[in-house]
């Protein structure tokens, strides 16, 4: 079977994705719920698929998930609120 093409263009925030650099860890939700402190459930409740807008993550099965310490900041940035 031949391999499935991936239009760059249509690929949303691109500029995001060619940020990460290759050898950026990988954080599972408890480290990253102590960089933020929050508990490990408000991380798990960042990622549904029905909240407005979930935190970037990699999903590996139900109960395995990833994430990259550079787009949760952009995530937290683009999520600031003027003062």
């Amino acid at each position: 079977m031949a391999a499935k093409k991936v239009n760059v263009s249509s690929v949303a925030n691109v500029s995001s994705v060619a940020s990460i650099t290759p050898d950026e860890p990988f954080l599972i939700p408890k480290d990253l719920a102590q960089r933020l402190h929050v508990k490990v459930s408000t991380i798990w409740e960042w990622t549904r698929r029905r909240s407005k807008n979930p935190i970037p993550h990699y999903p590996v099965n139900r109960k395995v998930v990833y994430f990259r310490w550079s787009e949760v900041c952009a995530w937290l940035a683009a999520k600031r609120v003027a003062a």
